[in-house]
């Protein structure tokens, strides 16, 4: 009897062998290697210590307690050192603008506060949500591409992707390219005789940063004292004889006022700078009108005159307060209570009136 092995000190997979191995997740016995791979499959168990596990006091200061603190300890030092030589042979950033782990939303969120901008999330499923596709620049810099949405006078929505190192001007989707208007300089002068069409380019020629809308051209034959030796093709000339300026407005989102509040913006300044210390609902909305326009349209305000509205109204209620007596408010508070409770126990009452009625129905 002597020289057969406890049962308690037998392998807790073969039950054959003397346990060699303690499992330092769960305490299990095991006797060798293959077994100890059948006890991790068949327990589903990690083999590693939880540090989080409760230990008695009386457990700490042994031998074994000093050295599961120390190896927990010393591994998320090696853990540490693992990551930084990780990042250095990638040479990633870890300064204070670190790109954060997590999903594609989570790191877009910390790039937008880092560049000052409180992002809105809309509900997933909604079309905004679903518009927006807002992403960091391939370059490798810090640029965001933005989704942009842009209105104008007759309502009429686009959405581009635009930088936000790019000034206003140039991301309108009116705005005309110097890139295209020569093409359109090379293609009229190809198209018409020389000294027929200088006055057709002089009226097309833009200003840098600003466009005609494509509905202010129309195709209009030249008069017949211009065309006395020869018949001439018909020439692209714009309705309106001045080139069309715009005013720049940034929507603002979510405000308590019945009209749509709008911040004036500069057309030289750059998306990321009108975006900085402002809110905005998934992306931008910007809002163009001819600078002709004295006044906006209706169902339109400006933010420094909805914040002295807002301002107003918070006096007005301030002072109001400050002469009801602080007697009466608690009276009204009490009586709030009250009502909050009798709905309750009313509540209850018909939750177990509708269970009895059911009980006597079995």
């Amino acid at each position: 009897m002597s020289d057969q092995t406890l049962l308690s000190n037998l392998c807790s997979v073969c039950n054959i062998k003397e346990s060699k191995y303690k499992c330092p997740g769960c305490s299990a016995r095991t006797c060798s290697l293959p077994c100890v791979k059948r006890h991790k499959q068949w327990a589903q168990c990690s083999g590693k210590r939880d540090p989080t596990k409760y230990v008695k006091k009386s457990d700490l200061a042994t031998p074994a307690g000093i050295d599961h603190d120390y190896n927990f300890l010393s591994g998320i030092e090696r853990n540490l050192e693992k990551s930084e030589k990780s990042v250095a042979e990638k040479g990633l950033d870890v300064g204070s603008n670190a790109r954060p782990k997590g999903d594609r939303a989570q790191g877009m969120d910390y790039h937008f506060a880092a560049a000052g901008v409180k992002v809105l999330r809309a509900p997933k499923g909604m079309s905004r949500s679903k518009e927006n596709n807002t992403h960091r620049s391939k370059s490798g810099n810090r640029n965001i591409i933005w989704t942009v949405e842009w209105i104008g006078e007759d309502k009429t929505r686009i959405l581009t992707q635009s930088s936000a190192v790019e000034p206003i001007y140039r991301l309108h989707p009116l705005h005309e390219s110097p890139s295209s208007k020569k093409k359109r300089k090379r293609d009229a002068e190809t198209s018409a005789p020389d000294g027929e069409s200088d006055a057709a380019l002089q009226a097309g020629a833009s200003e840098p940063g600003f466009a005609k809308p494509s509905q202010g051209q129309k195709t209009v034959p030249l008069p017949e004292s211009a065309s006395t030796n020869s018949s001439l093709p018909d020439v692209t000339v714009p309705l309106a004889s001045k080139e069309q300026r715009y005013d720049f407005y940034l929507f603002r989102p979510r405000t308590s006022s019945a009209r749509r509040v709008l911040i004036p913006l500069a057309s030289s300044s750059t998306l990321g700078e009108i975006l900085r210390g402002n809110i905005v609902e998934e992306f931008p909305t910007i809002y163009y009108f001819t600078t002709s326009a004295s006044e906006l349209p209706e169902g339109f305000v400006l933010d420094e005159q909805y914040r002295q509205e807002e301002g107003e109204q918070q006096k007005e209620y301030e002072e109001l307060m400050r002469d009801v007596d602080p007697e009466i408010l608690k009276r009204l508070k009490e009586n709030e209570t009250g009502s909050s409770k009798r709905e309750e126990e009313v509540d209850s009452k018909k939750i177990l009136d509708v269970l009895k009625q059911d009980l006597c129905g079995l």
